[in-house]
C-alpha cells in the first residue's frame, strides 16, 4: 500500500475461493490485482488485474509514477501522466 497525494494505491491478491482451487489466488495462481482509491472519500478510481501477484512490500511512487514489483521478478512501471 502507498500514499500519493490524495490517491491511495493497494496491490495484493483477488479474493476469490473457487471450489476447484481453494488456494490458488493464496499461491499465485491467480495474478495480482492493484486498486486505486482517492484517500479522502474512499471512493474507487480504477482497479487492474496483475499477471502476477504483487512481491511483499513492492510499491513505490516517484515522479509520478507507481512502481510495483511482481513475483515473477517484472517491476511495472505505470504513469498518470
Amino acid at each position: 500500500m502507498v500514499l500519493a497525494g490524495d490517491v491511495l494505491f493497494v496491490a495484493g491478491t483477488p479474493v476469490a475461493f473457487p471450489a476447484d482451487d481453494l488456494a490458488g489466488a493464496y499461491e499465485g495462481r491467480m495474478g495480482g490485482v492493484l486498486w486505486v482509491g482517492s484517500a479522502t472519500t474512499g471512493e474507487k478510481l480504477a482497479d487492474y488485474r496483475l499477471d502476477a501477484p504483487p512481491a511483499w512490500d513492492s510499491l513505490a511512487v516517484a515522479n509520478g509514477r507507481l512502481y510495483l514489483s511482481l513475483k515473477g521478478g517484472r517491476v511495472t512501471c505505470m504513469s498518470g501522466r
